[in-house]
């Protein structure tokens, strides 16, 4: 049996521009999205924004997934050891507003947490340390909350990068053992690991979200699904043969799209939900 599947897209305020978020909204709902996903990093441009979107959002009827920081000034580096209290610190506000959505409505529990990552020569087993540590304690902390461990984007030069090989997401998630902690499985970051060979039946299993984009030809991710490389049908279509279940956010990257006309921009994005509908509902 299928699981419950919701259609979404990453918002950023940008998105919604000054028609605001109805109008932006309006074609993608058309087209099959129910959820937003909204990344919680309080260093992002207007973040004063986001929390008015997300209201908005879910007074429109749509569900909310969030994303808890990664880029820097944010790091799980050192949870385990000396820098947990700073870091506990430096997450709660932004992982407050996910609690209290989830507390609203099981439609918006789902947050997405990245391994820890470091610069050469830090220990791959300390930051998988630091990582199994904020994991169990936000399962701890914040009780309502669904975590799901993303698949990282392979190592760039220089960086030492758990969580990229999907055998290593499904060690951290047995460590904890929990059916709190599940996967998100990134297709982009996937298809640049190995590009395409088919997904185990133990990953497929333990997927609770799903990041969907594709890739051009230099390797750049997170665009709309123009280019034909990341192979989202055939890993969806096995995903809900397995009975998935859970959000499957089409992620893009805007600065990627910026030189392209507003009409271009609206026909991909509305193509590419589309797509993803086609395949899953």
């Amino acid at each position: 049996m299928v699981g419950d599947i919701r259609i979404g897209f990453s918002m950023h305020p940008r998105w919604a521009g000054d028609e605001g978020l109805e109008a932006f909204i309006l074609p993608l709902r058309r087209s099959g999205l129910s959820l937003l996903e909204f990344e919680l990093d309080d260093q992002q441009d207007d973040w004063p924004a986001f929390e008015p979107l997300m209201e908005a959002a879910f007074q429109m009827g749509l569900g909310l997934s969030f994303h808890a920081p990664y880029r820097s000034p944010h790091s799980l580096v050192g949870f385990a050891g000396r820098e947990r209290s700073h870091i506990q610190g430096d997450y709660r506000p932004v992982l407050e507003i996910a609690e209290t959505w989830a507390r609203k409505s099981p439609a918006c529990r789902t947050l997405v947490i990245h391994a820890a990552v470091a610069p050469e020569p830090a220990s791959r087993e300390a930051l998988v340390a630091d990582t199994l540590a904020f994991l169990a304690w936000v399962l701890e902390e914040y009780p309502n909350l669904q975590l799901a461990l993303e698949n990282n984007h392979p190592a760039r030069q220089g960086e030492v990068k758990p969580g990229v090989e999907l055998k290593d997401v499904l060690s951290m998630l047995a460590a904890l053992g929990t059916p709190r902690l599940g996967a998100c499985w990134d297709l982009g970051h996937d298809y640049l690991r190995q590009k395409g060979g088919a997904p185990t039946r133990k990953w497929l299993s333990k997927v609770v979200h799903i990041h969907v984009h594709d890739v051009d030809e230099t390797g750049e991710d997170h665009f709309p699904l123009i280019f034909g490389r990341v192979p989202y049908e055939r890993w969806l279509e096995a995903w809900k043969a397995q009975g998935g279940g859970g959000g499957v956010v089409l992620e893009l990257k805007g600065k990627l799209l910026q030189n392209w006309s507003p009409a271009r921009v609206e026909e991909a994005l509305e193509t590419s939900i589309s797509r993803i509908k086609e395949v899953l509902l």
